[in-house]
């Protein structure tokens, strides 16, 4: 069974974002993640989707919960 934003988050959990590239960091409330992603992004597509505000790199997004 594959993990998914809905599967592994729970109402009060933070998504941490950090681009590998630069080092620039973020957190969305589960929410906020859910909303912007999609409830069945797994995390393959968590880091292929996001691009850095900041230098612009793609693919290089670090999650954690």
């Amino acid at each position: 069974m594959f993990q998914t934003l809905r599967r592994m988050m729970s109402p009060q959990d933070t998504l941490r974002i950090r681009c590998g590239a630069c080092g620039r960091e973020a957190a969305w409330l589960c929410g906020e993640a859910i909303a912007r992603l999609g409830p069945d992004a797994t995390p393959m597509d968590v880091r292929r989707r996001l691009r850095c505000g900041a230098c612009g790199a793609a693919g290089q997004a670090r999650i954690s919960i």
